[in-house]
Formats: C-alpha cells, structure tokens, sequence
C-alpha cells in the first residue's frame, strides 16, 4: 500500500495531482481545508478495515511529514550566513548615518567595511567574540574547501567529456570515421581538402600531410589554392636542360611503358642539336623475340650507332667503349619482378656504376598501386628521377604524382604523345597540379551528368509502367 498526502490551491487541482501520482486507483482517504488550500490524502492498493492498514497509513504520512520538514528547514538560511547579513546590514546603516564629506569620517567607514566577510572588529579582550570569529573562520575554510574539491571536480568531467565529444567529432567529419586511420585531419575543412585530394587521385599519406597543413581560419576555396600549392611545392622536379648537357641514361620500367619509344624522341632531338655523331643507343633486352628490332630502326634512321649487350654480358665495358658520344641512352628489357632474368638486368645496371643514371618510366595510364610496385622493384638499381609517359592518354595524374612526392623521386621528363621527335617535354610542376585537378574536375562532372542521365532513364520507367 501506498499512501500520500497532496496539497493544493483548490480540491481539483488537488485531485488531478492525485490523478497524476497514484493513478485512476487510487482511493481518497480524507480531504480537509488548510491555510495553503486544500489537503488530500490518498492510497493506492487500500483495503478498508484492517488495524494494520491505518497503522501503515500513519507511519507513512508521519514520514512524509517528517520529510517536508526536513526540506523546510534546509532551505531556511544558516545561522552564519544569517549573522553575516545582519552584520552587513548594520554596516551599511552606520555609512548611511554617517557623515562622508570628511577624508577622517569616509577613512572610519571603509576601514569598518574593508573585510570581505564584514567580521565584526570587537577588542580583543572580548573572548565570547573571538571564539565566534575563530569558528567562523573554520566554517569559511571548511566550506571554501569542499568548494574547492568540487570545482576540482566537475571541470575534470567536463574536460573529459569535451574530449570525448571532440573525439567523437573528429571520428564523423574525417570521411565518415575512416576504418583505416582514425587520425585523419581533424576538422571540417581539412576533411573537405583530404576528400578534394582524394579526387585528385592523391595517396591518403601525402593527403593527410596537405590537409594538415592547412590554417582551418581562411575559407574553404581560398584553403584549396593553398593547398594546390602545397601539392606544386611537394612534388619534386629535375632541371630542365637534359637534352642539352648530355649524359647517360637507363630507362627502366614494366612492359609497354614506353621506354623505346622515348629513347627515339630523346635520341632525336639530341642528332638535330648536336649531330648523329654525338649519340649512341645501347639495348638490354634480348630476351624476346625481335625486341630490338624498334630501337635498330631508330638508330639507322637517326645514323646513329647501336650496341647490343648480350645476356650476362659486361654493360660497363660496353660503356667504356662509347664515353666519347655526348649523349648515351640505354634501353631496357620490361620484364616481371618474378622473371628469372630480372634479377640479372637489375645486377647489369648496378655494376654500372653512378655514371649510369637511370630513370624510372611510369605510364600515367597504370593504377597508383601498380606504379608503386614498379618503384619497389627498380629501386634496389638506383635511380635518379623518373618519366611520365602517355599524358595524353590519362584520366588522372594523381597516382604517378603521389609515387614522386613520397619517394622523392624527381620528375625528369613528361611526354603526351607517339610523335618522334616531338611529344617530349620538360615537367612544370604548377602546370602538373592544375591539370590534375581539371581532370578530376572533369571526371566529377562526367559522372554528375551520367547518374542525371541514370535517374532520368529510370523516372521515366515508372512513368510509363515499365
């Protein structure tokens, strides 16, 4: 059994808080009119007639009583404070009563209210006043103290719950909570540039370190140009003037990359500048059929001389054999990391020596994880740049881009063609960025216009009950 006691301004009010408490069971016991309005009290689960039913019901409304009181008189005000008050009040109407036009009477009424507490200055021979203040004074540092621990408190919750909830933040706007790096960029903005990077065709690793160094204080477009020149900055180009001081080279890379092909064009160029006498073409592969077939083309077209080196044949003393040409270029096999015979090439282009500068070919058309393995595979050879081929033939410069910044692998060349000698250029690292991003530009737009076409095809399906 439950049992209560209700009070209210009028009887319906009183019986709606009834209503509210015990519910549409509950049994009126009794209703009198008191000084606040009147008072109701009410059981539920009351069965009439029983000696231990009223008991009950007097214990729980003396306990309820009880209870109010005890409420009552926790929000009556302490005596401390109460005291502190009235010593406060008396302050004030001794400077009310006061004359304050004098330096001396103005002195004697700030110095009587200089303490913060208003503690009461009696002689020090009135030991019933210095008993108080001393107790006092225990209360205050009990009570500062307490108020202390509790500030303490509740900015240690709140500083861990605004970690949790920058945390949580953090987890919602860096792409939606990335399963794989859960220290992405950390705020809305760089989450946008990391996904902007993203589309470029950018690795997530050198994304991160765009957006991150971003200032998230400028707005979103104005933070992107910041961030293409980031991008300019990070990627690592050769001087221009290889065409023109000579050298020699190894282009190294996976079939099809079009190592041959830019031999004929570097080769080409170099016989209108200098003289055919000045160059010499070397070839590695011999290990398909007709391989070198290409490259003896170019070299009887252009009236230049080729050197074909044999399987497990001495590449450096063919070297030796042709240091007076200004410029050598040597072309090699595209064979597969798991070929038997591409540890042997790879062993031939070390024993070159540093005079040998090889040059790794990425064909813009490969997948970024295609390009990394192909750097993975040559760089036990050493190499000193690498070349972009088939620009005309990408979608997105991003990937091979990415394998340059990370690696730091300078870009020596870039060609957007199969024209000989022409479609060879010398790379611009501003230009690269900006035509990444219109190609990415591009491809959103493409895909924009074929999921409009894709939703149009199928709304008028519905409509014509296809």
């Amino acid at each position: 059994m439950k049992v209560k006691r209700f009070t209210a301004a009028n009887m319906q009010l009183a019986l709606r808080l009834v209503s509210q408490e015990l519910g549409a069971d509950a049994v009126i016991l009794s209703s009198k009119k008191v000084a606040d309005g009147f008072e109701v009290v009410a059981a539920l689960d009351y069965q009439p007639g029983h000696e231990q039913e009223r008991a009950e019901i007097e214990r729980q409304l003396r306990l309820q009583q009880e209870l109010e009181q005890a409420k009552a008189a926790s929000r009556e005000p302490q005596p401390a404070l109460k005291k502190r008050d009235e010593r406060y009040e008396e302050r004030m109407a001794f400077a009310g009563q006061s004359d304050l036009s004098s330096t001396e009477s103005l002195s004697a009424v700030l110095s009587g209210l200089k303490n913060d507490d208003f503690r009461r200055t009696a002689p020090a021979s009135s030991g019933k006043s210095s008993a108080d203040n001393s107790r006092n004074a225990t209360e205050d540092s009990m009570l500062r103290q307490r108020a202390d621990q509790e500030g303490e408190w509740y900015n240690n919750v709140i500083q861990q719950m605004s970690g949790e909830l920058r945390e949580l933040k953090d987890w919602m706007v860096s792409h939606q909570g990335s399963a794989w790096d859960t220290h992405r960029p950390l705020t809305w903005q760089q989450s946008q540039l990391w996904q902007r990077c993203q589309d470029v065709g950018l690795e997530a690793a050198w994304a991160d370190r765009v957006a991150s160094r971003i200032d998230g204080d400028v707005p979103l477009e104005d933070a992107w140009k910041k961030a293409l020149k980031l991008i300019a900055s990070d990627l690592p180009v050769a001087p221009n003037g290889l065409l023109d001081r000579g050298g020699i080279y190894a282009l190294v890379g996976p079939t099809g990359a079009g190592k041959t092909t830019t031999i004929g064009k570097l080769a080409a160029q170099f016989v209108i500048r200098h003289g055919a006498e000045s160059v010499a073409l070397i070839t590695l592969d011999n290990y398909r059929v007709a391989a070198h077939d290409q490259l003896r083309t170019f070299a009887r077209i252009l009236g230049v001389t080729l050197h074909v080196v044999p399987v497990n044949g001495d590449l450096s003393k063919v070297l030796d054999s042709v240091r007076d040409k200004k410029l050598v270029l040597v072309d090699s096999a595209g064979l597969a990391s798991q070929d038997p015979h591409f540890a042997a090439q790879l062993s031939m282009l070390k024993q070159a020596g540093a005079r040998l500068k090889k040059l790794l070919v990425l064909p813009l058309t490969s997948q970024g994880r295609c390009l990394q393995e192909n750097y993975e595979h040559f760089k036990a050879a050493g190499l000193a740049g690498c070349v972009f081929t088939k620009l005309d033939e990408c979608f997105s410069l991003g990937p091979a881009m990415s394998v340059s910044a990370l690696t730091q692998l300078p870009v020596t060349l870039v060609t957007d063609g199969p024209h000989i000698p022409d479609d060879v250029h010398y790379p611009d690292a501003e230009k690269l960025v900006k035509l990444a991003e219109q190609m990415a530009r591009m491809a959103r737009t493409r895909w924009q216009a074929a999921e409009a076409m894709s939703f149009a095809t199928q709304h008028s399906s519905i409509q014509h009950g296809v």
